[in-house]
């Protein structure tokens, strides 16, 4: 059950976050996080960003949905059970069907998003990602661990052709197998950031608050971003949910930064233990009981 908490952390936590996704303003959040009574499964309204320094990216999902990350690691689940392995060729395909014109999923497209459905429909599938070092990078990875499969390399080639988020996935890779394979989180958390200063300053910095220490790593997308503020808050977190509802707090894109806390959080704490998933929160998410027998298949 360790790899299939994984894998359903990811795609909680995506799916908890995507109401506030993208509002960069921290004092905004916790108004609304006081107003509406809840910070996981906030409902999206475009008022919550009136005003506000942010993005209202996702006008076009309903509540319980995921953000395009998570139909990411969704549609990589969905390709291993389909196949019983992760075939790049097959999941180019299957993208190309479903972000692009026509396909099922109605909502914002991102610039790696963009970048591939183009390739694709030029037929530069080898590979088909762009330059870009955001958090789509590591979109499959929960997926793709989580199910055993050993070409994530190629997998973020599909999205992202760069070398720092070459290294981020790298780090996150060996973070999450460490992990599942029963390696103390402070201990894999350290052994992952050996050698990278921006993970290593997030692990020693004085600062406990992870949403002050969001001023420090920036909130935005990009993994060098990203990555360090998800070492930040796991390191201050004991439960699951907390992680996640300090990241909502954190701000910025809480989405990409999601699947990485949320995979990690749910390998080290379960499914509806004390500190683990919240069952509720699982419920929550739209088409709960598909998503979960997907889950259950690969894992």
């Amino acid at each position: 059950m360790t790899h299939a908490a994984a894998l359903l952390g990811a795609l909680v936590a995506d799916a908890a976050s995507m109401g506030l996704h993208w509002l960069y303003d921290p004092q905004r959040i916790a108004s609304v996080i006081d107003e509406t009574g809840q910070a996981a499964f906030c409902p999206n309204r475009a008022a919550h960003f009136d005003g506000a320094k942010g993005y209202y990216a996702h006008a076009n999902r309903r509540d319980g949905q995921f953000t395009q990350y998570g139909e990411v690691t969704y549609l990589a689940a969905c390709v291993i059970a389909d196949q019983g392995q992760f075939d790049v060729a097959l999941y180019q395909q299957a993208f190309a069907a479903h972000f692009g014109a026509g396909g099922k999923y109605t909502g914002y497209i991102d610039r790696p998003t963009r970048g591939v459905l183009n390739n694709i429909a030029a037929s530069q599938n080898d590979p088909s990602g762009i330059d870009d070092d955001q958090h789509p990078a590591i979109a499959t990875f929960p997926a793709l661990i989580a199910a055993k499969q050993s070409n994530l390399v190629e997998a973020m080639r599909v999205t992202n052709v760069n070398q720092a988020a070459q290294d981020y996935g790298q780090r996150f890779t060996r973070l999450l197998t460490d992990v599942l394979a029963g390696t103390p989180l402070p201990q894999t958390l350290a052994q992952s950031a050996a050698g990278n200063p921006l993970l290593e300053q997030a692990l020693r910095s004085s600062e406990a608050d992870s949403v002050i220490y969001g001023e420090t790593t920036q909130r935005a997308c990009h993994l060098p971003q990203g990555m360090p503020l998800a070492f930040h808050i796991m390191t201050h977190s004991t439960s699951y949910a907390q992680a996640v509802e300090t990241n909502i707090r954190a701000g910025g894109d809480s989405a990409g930064r999601a699947l990485i806390l949320g995979s990690v959080m749910g390998a080290v704490h379960g499914i509806a233990t004390p500190e683990g998933i919240p069952l509720h929160w699982i419920l929550t998410m739209e088409n709960a009981a598909q998503v979960w027998a997907t889950v259950r298949s690969i894992t």
